[in-house]
């Protein structure tokens, strides 16, 4: 099971993140269909916790709600809801393959892998 990070939404120092997701993804996580951004956990992801946010893209503003770490794609696609990381609710075995496809095998074995739950801020949903 992935090691839930705890933290408090109203924490003194929060910090933020840029990422960069495919338009696809980006459009899923507009339309409010996409809540969870999983991804391999870089040094740089890993002091990440609730209260903190991110910028999707440079335009699009979340609040971090909840911070999984995984040792593997497989075990964070057995915890976590298929759906609400890929919306268009592909297979086990295909969103394995997206997974992989995106980042090499040593990156997942090196660094892990996050979930971080989010929900929007502002005028999106």
């Amino acid at each position: 099971m992935g090691r839930f990070l705890r933290g408090s939404l109203d924490a003194t120092v929060m910090r933020v993140y840029h990422l960069r997701v495919r338009d696809e993804y980006l459009n899923f996580i507009k339309s409010g269909r996409k809540r969870i951004e999983v991804r391999a956990a870089y040094p740089a992801l890993r002091g990440m916790k609730p209260g903190d946010r991110l910028v999707f893209n440079d335009s699009v503003p979340a609040l971090v709600t909840g911070v999984r770490l995984y040792e593997t794609f497989r075990q964070a696609l057995r915890e976590e809801p298929l759906e609400k990381i890929f919306p268009d609710k592909p297979s086990f075995e295909r969103a394995l393959k997206r997974f992989h496809g995106m980042y090499p095998r040593w990156k997942e074995n090196r660094y892990g892998v996050i979930a971080i739950r989010f929900r929007l801020l502002g005028g999106e949903r």
